[in-house]
């Protein structure tokens, strides 16, 4: 099976370098999409720009999953 990476970016990144295999590149943005709602939970609401990027095994950029910030209430709790 390939390998694909998962990073994350924020103006920085947080390079993967093991890596996971994936069956193809529909279950890498399915992996890319999960991630994005579990970092979401640690993810400030001034932070809009947070993405997983997917690189396939050739290193290239294949998706991106935007990773949405938690939403702030009203009250501010």
């Amino acid at each position: 099976m390939p390998r694909y990476f998962f990073d994350i970016k924020d103006g920085h990144s947080l390079v993967d370098t093991a890596g996971r295999e994936c069956k193809n590149d529909t279950a890498a943005k399915d992996i890319a999409e999960a991630l994005a709602i579990v970092v979401s939970i640690d993810t400030p609401a001034v932070d809009p720009w947070r993405v997983i990027s997917v690189r396939n095994e050739a290193r290239q950029e294949i998706y991106q999953a935007a990773v949405y910030s938690k939403p702030v209430a009203a009250d501010g709790v």
